[in-house]
Parts: structure tokens; C-alpha cells; sequence
């Protein structure tokens, strides 16, 4: 056999399969299609669940045909609204949901905010990119699809540490494509070094991966795209945004792109309310502002709850000298948004703020439950 013909047959198993029918997470097609898909879920929601996916597994006849007539019966629905060429297209455009992270394998469900996604207009283009990227960081799967089940592999998650363990903290086109043929499970540390990308790049080139996967490249570039606090381009590669925000109660255990994503939020929840990213008692666009968690950050991940750890309803936009007194319980808020000034605070500072109030459009019924325990923290330690 020839070269050539080697390199034509060359199997890509362990690839990273981000085959998409659409890109515009923005577009009609991408969230109706969508709609149709979580609507069919919640429609058919008994017979997906009397299916049992390790008999269907093992080709089990009866098993099998319930579940390719419910499968069948949502190609033909999105069929009717998006006629393609075959229904491989319908089917691509189905799994797309699966490897972005929406939607389960085998129909099981779909992430808890899929609907979220969906309830937010695409004009809201910020809001929808970062509700996109929380799924996309979390559940992505690229080689799972709706008879396919990887979900075990976070390729997401995988690039992301790569990035932070790189030297330059920077990947290059060339250290994504590298990344887009390997296996995970080869890697059991969770990123590839610098060297490693060398290696993994000379081997995408041994296969004629570029050349033959040009589009799901730049499907991952399209994709990283969206997500706040990464910049990617293909020529200027993939890195981390600066923007002049810092966090407090800083710890090793919390998850990096999660404290991104809930710091984005609050700069999106500023733009809304002010128009401007500003310290929320001052009203003033401080540089090195603080997204100050009120229930600390390490006490969530304590209690197991990630939730409220990465709710940007559980923080605020303060600048670092309020930080330092509201980390430490000297200064609190009470639900009409007035300040609650400790004694032992120097009285100059405590005259300086006093007079300070959160508004009510920062007050949600959300943030104020997060303000009720660090309220409550607050008497605590000024009790005496």
C-alpha cells in the first residue's frame, strides 16, 4: 500500500470530534433546534426513561427499536422545520447539542442551564455567551453524541489546564491542533507540557490532520471564542483576557475558569445597572476593582456546594479598600442596602462610608440571602 494511500485510510478514533451543524449560537437555527430538542425531552420524558441503555447497549431488539422510534420520531420533527439533503444532517445537527454539553446521551435530560440559555434573548449577546460558555466549560464532550456516551472526557477542561500550565500561557494554532488528537486517558495528569504539544503536533502531521480537519479546527476556535476571559484567534492563538478585575479570598482549591465566569457576571450585571463596570457603594470605575464573594468562596467549596461558590448573586463589585473591611465581617449591608459599620473600624473611614447604600437593582432576591449569612457572620464576631 502506498503512502498516500496509508494517510487516506488513516483512522482518527481518538480525535476530537467537534463536528457541528451550527456555529451561531445566536442564530434561529442553533436555538430552535435546540427548543425542539429539550421540548421532545420533556414530552417524551417516561418512555426515554423506560429505556434501559445497557440492554439497547448489547443490541438488545426490543431495547434497541424504542429507542431508534423515539430518536426517528425527533429527526422527523426538526426534518419538517430545517429540510436537509439527508437526515445525517438532522442527526449531526442533534449531536451537536451532546458535544457542546446541552443535552445528555440516549435523550436522558439536559444541562440544568440549557433552558437558561434558551430563555435569553439572542440580543442579550453577552449574557447568552456567558450562560453558553458555563455549559460548554462544564459538560462538553466532543466524542460523545446521542448514542455515544463519553462524557467521562472533559476535552474543555483538558485545553484549559494546558493553557495554565504553559510557559508562555499561550497556545498557538499549531498547540490546538496538537490537542485535538489526543487521548485523554494517555494523559492521566490532565494537561500535555510544551514538549508534549511538540510531540502531539509532529503527530497530527504524520496523519494529514490539518489538512483533513480543517473545519472542526476552526469549529474550536469559533467556540473558544465565546468564552469570557479567553482571547482566540488562529494566527494570535488562544490565551487569557486581562481585564484589570481581581478576586478576593483567592484559594487553591477553586475552580479557575468558574471564578472567570462568575467575575464575568458581575461585570455584565454592572454594564446593565450603571453602563460601566463601577464599585457598587461608590458608583465610580475604580482600576483593580474586587468581585468579593459575601458567602466566601471557601466555605461553599467546604460545604460541597459549587453553586453558590461561582453565583455571581454571591458577589459584589467593591473597590479594594471596602474589600478589606467587608472580607474581614467589619462591614456589612442590611437589606435596604445601608452599611453596617463595625466599632472597631477607624471612625474617619466608618464617616467616610457610612453614608454609602447598594441599590435596590443590585439587591436581588438572590443576593440578599447571600447577605443575610454574611450579616448574621458579622454579629458574630461584633457580638461582645
Amino acid at each position: 500500500m502506498s503512502t498516500k494511500r496509508a494517510k487516506q485510510n488513516q483512522q482518527y478514533d481518538e480525535y476530537w470530534k467537534l463536528t457541528v451543524e451550527y456555529t451561531d449560537i445566536f442564530g434561529a437555527p442553533f436555538n430552535n433546534t435546540l427548543k425542539v430538542i429539550v421540548k421532545f425531552i420533556d414530552d417524551n420524558i417516561e418512555k426515554i426513561n423506560n429505556i434501559d441503555i445497557e440492554k439497547y447497549k448489547s443490541k438488545n431488539k426490543e431495547e434497541k427499536s424504542k429507542f431508534q422510534d423515539l430518536y426517528g420520531e425527533l429527526q422527523s420533527i426538526i426534518f419538517t422545520i430545517y429540510h436537509k439533503e439527508d437526515f445525517g444532517s438532522i442527526r449531526k445537527s442533534i449531536n451537536q447539542f451532546v458535544k457542546l454539553g446541552f443535552i445528555s446521551p440516549y435523550l436522558k435530560g439536559y444541562h440544568k442551564l440549557t433552558k437558561k440559555f434558551l430563555n435569553i434573548s439572542s440580543s442579550d449577546k453577552e449574557m447568552k455567551k456567558s450562560v453558553f460558555s458555563e455549559i460548554f466549560y462544564d459538560n462538553a464532550s466532543f466524542n460523545s453524541s446521542i448514542t455515544n456516551n463519553n462524557t467521562n472526557k472533559k476535552e474543555i477542561n483538558f485545553l484549559l489546564k494546558t493553557l495554565m500550565y504553559h510557559p508562555d500561557k499561550v497556545l498557538s494554532k499549531q498547540d490546538i491542533i496538537a490537542l485535538m488528537v489526543t487521548d485523554l486517558s494517555s494523559f492521566s495528569k490532565g494537561y500535555l507540557t510544551a514538549d508534549e504539544l511538540k510531540e502531539q503536533y509532529n503527530y497530527s502531521k504524520a496523519i494529514d490532520f490539518e489538512e483533513n480537519k480543517y473545519n472542526q479546527i476552526a469549529y474550536m476556535f469559533t467556540f473558544l471564542n465565546l468564552m469570557p476571559d479567553l482571547t482566540a484567534h488562529k494566527d494570535k492563538g488562544v490565551a487569557f483576557a486581562e481585564d484589570g478585575l481581581v478576586l478576593s479570598d483567592i484559594d487553591t482549591t477553586r475552580d479557575p475558569y468558574m471564578h472567570a465566569l462568575y467575575r464575568n457576571n458581575l461585570k455584565l450585571e454592572s454594564k446593565r445597572v450603571y453602563n460601566d463596570i463601577v464599585c457598587y457603594v461608590e458608583k465610580i470605575p475604580y482600576k483593580g476593582l474586587v468581585a468579593s464573594h459575601i458567602k466566601p468562596c471557601h466555605v461553599c467549596l467546604e460545604e460541597l456546594n459549587t453553586t453558590e461558590a461561582y453565583d455571581y448573586n454571591n458577589g459584589l463589585l467593591i473597590q479594594q479598600n471596602i474589600d478589606a473591611y467587608f472580607d474581614k465581617f467589619d462591614l456589612s449591608f442590611n437589606d435596604d442596602g445601608t452599611m453596617l459599620i463595625a466599632s472597631n473600624v477607624d471612625k474617619n473611614i466608618a464617616e467616610k462610608y457610612c453614608k454609602y447604600t447598594l441599590d435596590k437593582e443590585i439587591l436581588t432576591p438572590e443576593r440578599l440571602k447571600y447577605l443575610s449569612y454574611h450579616r448574621n457572620r458579622f454579629f458574630e464576631k461584633h457580638a461582645s
